[in-house]
């Protein structure tokens, strides 16, 4: 997840919406009561299912990291045959 997030494309259009939502929150009362909420209700369900799952995410540890490598290497496979990613979204636009 984190080198995706590191992709320059990926990371422009988080900071997009992101910056999007925070405005529409600093707009419209009503809505951001309502983001509030869900907010503290996403936070509450997942520290409780982080919580919960711990015992089986350490148990598949060894699955997990053997499945990381072979995603990083798609990944790797993807920058090569789209350098697109890696460029900002400026470039790209141009």
């Amino acid at each position: 997840v984190t080198r995706v997030a590191g992709l320059a494309l990926v990371s422009s259009a988080y900071g997009m919406v992101s910056t999007a939502y925070a405005s529409t929150k600093e707009s419209h009362p009503y809505v951001k009561s309502v983001c509030d909420a869900a907010e503290k209700g996403v936070k509450t369900l997942t520290a409780a299912a982080v919580s919960g799952a711990q015992p089986l995410l350490t148990r598949l540890e060894p699955q997990i990291s053997t499945a990381n490598k072979y995603a990083c290497k798609g990944l790797d496979k993807l920058e090569e045959k789209l350098p697109i990613l890696q460029q900002p979204p400026e470039k790209v636009k141009s």
